[in-house]
C-alpha cells in the first residue's frame, strides 16, 4: 500500500507518529512544512515540502493546491492520511478529484470547537476520525479512534 501522510508541524505531526506500526510497514511519502522540528522528526523519510505558513494563507493554499497535483500524480497513493492543519485542505481537494481515498484525524486538543481544516475536510473524507466523543457534535458520521497522544 502507498500512503501519503500530510501534516503541518507540531502537534499535527505528533498525532501521526503513534500510527508508525501501521504506516511504517507501507511505502509512504510525507507532505509537511520545512521547520527544524519537522526536518528532524522526518529525517530519513521521503518528504515533499509544502509552502508555509498554511494557516489562513490563501496564496500558500493555492501554491499547495498546485503542489498537490504533481505530488499525487507522481506518487499515486492508495490513501491520503492527515491530522491537519491547513496543508491538508488542498491535498484533500485534489485527492478527491483524483479518486484517492482520504482519512482525516481531527485534532486531539480541539474538543469543544471544530478546526477550520476539519470542517473543510469532513465532506472530503472517506473516513473522518475523532479522538473524543464530544467531537461527534460537529462530525456525526465520524469514527472515534480514541486519543492518539
Amino acid at each position: 500500500m502507498r500512503i501519503l501522510l500530510v501534516s503541518s508541524g507540531g502537534g499535527h505531526l505528533a498525532q501521526l507518529l503513534p500510527l508508525r506500526p501501521w504506516w511504517g510497514k507501507q511505502e509512504r511519502r510525507w507532505v509537511s512544512v520545512r521547520q527544524s522540528e519537522v526536518e528532524n522528526t522526518l529525517s530519513g523519510e521521503s518528504v515533499v515540502w509544502a509552502h508555509f505558513p498554511t494557516t489562513r494563507s490563501v496564496p500558500n493554499a493555492l501554491r499547495n493546491l498546485f503542489l498537490s497535483w504533481p505530488t499525487l500524480r507522481n506518487f499515486r497513493p492508495d490513501i491520503l492520511v492527515s491530522a491537519g492543519a491547513g496543508v491538508s485542505v488542498p491535498f484533500f481537494i485534489m485527492g478527491k478529484m483524483l479518486g484517492i481515498r482520504t482519512v482525516y484525524i481531527e485534532c486531539f486538543d480541539r474538543i469543544t470547537l471544530p478546526t477550520l481544516s476539519g470542517r473543510i475536510c469532513y465532506p472530503l473524507s472517506d473516513v473522518f476520525c475523532i479522538q473524543w466523543e464530544e467531537q461527534r457534535e460537529f462530525y456525526p458520521d465520524a469514527l472515534n479512534i480514541g486519543p492518539l497522544l
